[in-house]
């Protein structure tokens, strides 16, 4: 399994790459947008619609990386604090099927529509691209988290037989900075 997690945080490293790779255009994009609208008074036919697709990108990127990592996205602080044993593993395990289950139902319809011809034919008015490429970002957003929720299964288990899941809580995070 230690190879698994090794890829796995390959993959994390990779995706927050992307990430910040994004976000690094959005900003770049964003500043030049600005300076040539008003400063100028002309505009990039491109740039708001690279702008949008690049915060979905950030978003699914991102959020795969936040949801992997302890602390990230999906979680029951107020509760998982007072729950210990078998009834914070319960607790868990089912917050994670849950969004397992929704993850693969997004993912699924994601897969689908990013295959409809519509979307494939369809071309993006300032990019030129076929509309799938900036679907895609949410298929493998949506990947990622499948596979790491899949993971995060191992870790639950691990944690609980290891007796992590019956000690006492740690200090109260606001998002992940203990207070």
């Amino acid at each position: 399994m230690k190879v698994i997690e090794r890829v796995l945080d390959v993959v994390c490293l990779i995706a927050k790459i992307i990430a910040a790779a994004m976000l690094g255009v959005m900003l770049v994009v964003s500043l030049v947008e600005i300076g040539r609208r008003y400063i100028l008074g002309l505009s990039f036919p491109w740039a708001d619609e690279l702008i949008r697709y690049c915060i979905v990108g950030v978003a699914m990127f991102g959020g795969a990386v936040a949801f992997r990592q302890a602390g990230g996205l999906v979680a029951f602080d107020l509760i998982l604090g007072r729950l210990k044993g078998a009834a914070r593993l319960v607790l868990e395990l089912a917050v994670n099927t849950i969004c397992l289950a929704f993850c693969s139902f997004m993912l699924r319809n994601a897969i689908a529509t990013v295959n409809t011809p519509s979307i494939v034919k369809q071309i993006s008015i300032g990019l030129q691209i076929s509309m799938r490429w900036p679907y895609m970002s949410i298929v493998a957003g949506m990947a990622l988290i499948v596979v790491f929720s899949i993971e995060k299964y191992y870790r639950i288990i691990k944690d609980y037989k290891t007796g992590k899941l019956n000690s006492e809580p740690g200090p109260i995070e606001e998002g992940g900075i203990p207070l």
